[in-house]
């Protein structure tokens, strides 16, 4: 029977595989000083598959700095911890779909990666901007592993591993993409085939972020750069003479495999102005208006595009397919002369039937919002001032996440004041979606004198928290208010899902067992027999053994009495578990009898070897499809 691991996946190990798909031939094994094997590749085998590679000393192209090679294997590295749950702190545990991660966000993206890959649709940043006052993650490679065990999980009275980048040091900017590196390679991993994320960044560090997005999603999948008109009022006074005054942020827009397809509304383009790609199906045109309309809210405007190189020029082949030129020829959508294609004309009002949807690459301050309305938006919603100044406004974000599907799950790992989660489920509210939010934040300490310590919060955790609570609070009242006035023959509005799972980032459920015979006093030993933590629950347990059966956090966790021992069944029986001591044939006799997918229990479940072969005969009597673990 198999043993539940307690770490997270080695994506090493699941690159082998993808290569191994790829190139059998390629695959060999190994000796470790252990003595077991195991597979790995052989590099000098791949060169020959691959051809002319770029190696040593051998002049490329490339982006780099000092500690990018421990950034990325940080990425790669295993973690022992676990997702603890926190009813208490949490809105409609039982129903909500919603989940709310409280811990560092890098250790966060490890622990969702085994479930949660390929099953985000949207992802949108905002990490610290790196002015030389903000601070960023201390993810201090150079530590040895006791050094970084030793944390386990918690935070010092500074915020934990949250260090200040005052523009005087050397490693400025290496430090900054060494922290931002690793988590978008994590966050690659979550995001679906036909994902999107979204990063707010200033100027500052701008076409850093931009060299690591395409470094990290590559740069066919750049989508935009989009301008968002933060302030109002520039505050640059020294520019000012120059006419150069700085009002705006950035937000890069890239997407994971494909470009998804934005149309710029007529009025963010001018006639003959290449500025602006678009890239939807016909790659990458430029726009000229040659016709208007009054209709739509945007005009409805006809386009016209000067397709770039689409055409079969001598040696190369249709980049849209001779069949589907042809066929947009015929229904008025292309121009072939002489077998190149010219031009394209497009109009908008076919956008719908093509799933294309209108989008700005410039956001104004009047449509959008400003960095002072969110401010407003979030002293009002906590009924004082929480002292920060940088808060994104609730309209930016729901015009961003309103461009991906209505049934969407939403990932935000630096959530802040958690403007992403109440814009969810303020647009949840306005337009029936069943969009569902996943933040992630370090619970970094609020400093004392802050305007936030005055008002009561330890911490950004619980300001992002109350922020849900008290805005979900208020669409529900909203929503019922509205219900009250709709006429005959409306359907009123259902009031959207404001809950959301509060679970915490901890060090291992488990105690480190692998000291030394010698180095363990009897009690220790005596204590090692439930390796289990003393502070440790069966609700703990079964949150990890979810990640591990890629059991989505926000599943239902139902708690059965079976003959005085409490089985866990989960997603509606998919998985049964019983961490109970002790476990009678009775109660896994039971457990089978609900043919789940899944059957987990403890080693201290059972009273002895004999039990351990009962508990997998017995599923093998009434559900040999059930996978039977021990944890």
């Amino acid at each position: 029977m198999e043993k539940l691991s307690h770490v997270t996946e080695s994506i090493l190990d699941e690159n082998v595989e993808k290569l191994a798909a790829l190139f059998p031939e390629v695959v060999t094994e190994v000796r470790e000083p252990d003595g077991s094997l195991r597979h790995t590749i052989d590099v000098d085998a791949l060169k020959e598959r691959v051809g002319d590679v770029a190696e040593g000393q051998r002049e490329r192209y490339q982006f780099t700095w000092p500690g990018k090679r421990e950034a990325k294997q940080e990425a790669y590295r295993q973690i022992d911890k676990c997702l603890r749950p926190c009813p208490e702190e949490s809105v409609d545990w039982d129903t909500t779909q919603n989940l709310y991660i409280e811990g560092d966000n890098l250790d966060a993206l490890k622990l969702l990666r085994n479930t949660y890959a390929g099953k985000v649709k949207m992802i949108y940043i905002d990490p610290p901007y790196n002015t030389g006052h903000d601070f960023i993650y201390d993810d201090d490679f150079a530590r040895t592993k006791a050094d970084y065990d030793a944390e386990s999980g918690d935070y010092d009275e500074e915020g934990g591993r949250l260090v200040a980048n005052p523009e005087s040091n050397g490693r400025f900017h290496s430090d900054w993409c060494s922290m931002m590196y690793p988590r978008l390679l994590l966050a690659r991993d979550l995001l679906s085939d036909d994902g999107v994320i979204f990063t707010s960044i200033s100027r500052a560090e701008l076409e850093s972020l931009g060299l690591l997005l395409r470094e990290t999603f590559g740069t066919t999948n750049e989508v935009a750069c989009l301008t968002w008109e933060s302030v109002t009022q520039p505050t640059n006074a020294g520019a000012a003479k120059y006419g150069a005054q700085q009002k705006s942020e950035f937000i890069y827009l890239f997407s994971r495999f494909g470009r998804r397809s934005f149309v710029l509304p007529i009025e963010e383009v001018k006639v003959g102005d290449s500025r602006y790609p678009h890239n939807g199906r016909f790659g990458k045109c430029r726009f000229e208006i040659i016709e208007k309309s009054d209709a739509g809210t945007y005009g409805r405007e006809s386009m016209k595009f000067d397709i770039l190189g689409q055409g079969p020029r001598p040696g190369k082949r249709w980049q849209i397919g001779e069949e589907t030129a042809r066929d947009l020829e015929k229904r008025g959508r292309l121009e072939i002369v002489d077998g190149i294609v010219k031009k394209a004309v497009y109009p908008e009002d076919e956008a719908d039937k093509e799933k294309v949807t209108p989008f700005w690459t410039h956001l104004p301050s009047e449509k959008v919002g400003t960095a002072q309305s969110g401010k407003k938006e979030l002293n009002e919603l906590l009924e004082g001032e929480i002292g920060f100044d940088t808060v994104k406004p609730v309209t930016l974000l729901q015009y961003l996440i309103g461009k991906v599907e209505t049934d969407s799950i939403v990932l935000d790992f630096f959530s802040g004041s958690a403007t992403t989660a109440h814009a969810v489920m303020q647009l949840n509210a306005e337009d029936g979606g069943n969009r569902k939010f996943i933040m992630v934040q370090l619970p970094e300490v609020c400093d004392e004198k802050s305007e936030a310590a005055k008002a009561g919060y330890k911490n950004i955790c619980e300001i992002g928290k109350e922020r849900i609570r008290r805005a979900g609070k208020k669409i529900a009242s909203d929503v019922e208010k509205s219900n009250r006035q709709f006429k005959l023959g409306e359907e009123p509005k259902k009031v959207p899902d404001i809950g959301f799972r509060v679970l915490k980032i901890d060090s291992s459920n488990f105690e480190d067992v692998s000291a030394e015979p010698g180095e363990l006093s009897q009690d220790a030993m005596l204590r090692f027999s439930d390796n289990l933590k003393l502070d440790r629950t069966p609700d703990d347990l079964i949150i990890q053994v979810m990640l591990k059966k890629q059991i989505e956090l926000s599943a239902s966790i139902e708690k059965l009495d079976v003959d005085g021992c409490t089985v866990f069944s989960v997603d509606g029986g998919r998985l049964i578990a019983c961490f109970d001591r002790d476990v009678s044939v009775e109660v896994m006799t039971a457990m089978a009898k609900m043919e789940p997918d899944y059957a987990v229990m403890r080693d201290a479940s059972f009273a002895g070897d004999d039990a351990v072969s009962n508990f997998a005969e017995i599923f093998k009597n009434y559900s040999s499809i059930t996978e039977v673990e021990v944890i």
